[in-house]
């Protein structure tokens, strides 16, 4: 059920700006609550994400798995992206995550002034209440762009509510006016201490409109300290299952049948083949070749296991 946000008054937040109105449907979003084997399912489909592994893999494959749970009700899914506020400021940590090509760009964020009351350039204290100037954590759906204190800025609409594991709390972040924005107290060249924003996800102004460009309106955020759920990791060869970036090559034991042609008891066409009915590549490998196989599976809308 779609939700409509209006709200004429705001008392504090990142700018004094008009807030504007909201039709994302908020409501269809869920928290993915699945075993270890149901995460493994989804997180090998996205092996070729981050092949250098920049960001933390336990808030990647969060992240992972949440998109592809609720990717139905995510308009926008060229892009994810991951903040890890656990970092110091003077580090990259915030990622924009290309779900088409796997490739990562790293970058310096700023968190709020709320959350580090003692400026020391680490985040402390998170909260979701207006007024309090501090950075809310959790999934978020990013919203239009518009011009208000900061040029250039994206309206953010929070999707996890209090109460959800990890302190993440961050519904109020629209009518807080938590938002991304531009910032000349944030640096990509500079590894010291960076400024503090009023709660928002202040970036550096020679990347950030590139960055809002390509991600408002529909974009998920995912911004954290810790992850949800211990790391599954990649596939591995020898596991019995031929998925992530594995092919006939790379990984023979998974990905060749041991049965021979016509023997397979259930009729399956594919028995005997070199390759494995869940799109394990015939033949050459090539890491080429396993990154597209690979993200075949990012357009699929299919949930493995239960979602409570």
């Amino acid at each position: 059920m779609g939700k409509r946000v209006v709200v004429l008054a705001v008392l504090a937040g990142c700018g004094v700006d008009d807030l504007g109105t909201t039709e994302q449907a908020l409501g269809s979003f869920v928290l993915p609550d699945l075993t270890a084997t149901e995460r493994a399912a989804i997180v090998h489909r996205y092996d070729a994400l981050d092949p250098t592994d920049l960001v933390p893999r336990g808030l990647l494959e969060d992240a992972i798995v949440y998109f592809d749970v609720n990717q139905a009700s995510i308009p926008k899914q060229h892009y994810v992206a991951i903040a890890d506020f656990s970092r110091y400021s003077g580090k990259d940590r915030y990622w924009l995550v290309d779900l088409e090509t796997g490739a990562v760009e790293a970058h310096k964020v700023a968190h709020g002034d709320g959350t580090d009351p003692d400026n020391d350039g680490y985040a402390d204290s998170f909260g979701n209440t207006d007024g309090s100037h501090m950075t809310s954590l959790g999934f978020y759906l990013t919203g239009e762009i518009y011009d208000g204190t900061h040029v250039h800025s994206m309206r953010l609409d929070g999707l996890s509510p209090d109460q959800s594991p990890n302190g993440m709390a961050n519904t109020n972040a629209r009518p807080r006016l938590i938002v991304m924005h531009e910032a000349s107290y944030v640096d990509d060249g500079n590894s010291s201490q960076q400024g503090r924003s009023n709660g928002c996800l202040a970036l550096d102004p020679s990347i950030e409109v590139s960055m809002v460009d390509r991600i408002h309106d529909g974009s998920l955020i995912y911004a954290a300290t810790s992850a949800l759920a211990p790391p599954v990791g990649r596939a591995a060869c020898g596991d019995g299952v031929c998925d992530g970036v594995e092919t006939t090559a790379s990984c023979p034991a998974d990905c060749i049948s041991g049965d021979p042609p016509g023997d397979d008891p259930g009729g399956d066409s594919d028995a005997g083949s070199t390759s494995d009915p869940a799109g394990c590549a015939a033949g050459g490998g090539g890491s080429g070749l396993g990154l597209t196989l690979a993200l075949v599976g990012l357009r699929r809308r299919r949930r493995v296991g239960p979602v409570r």
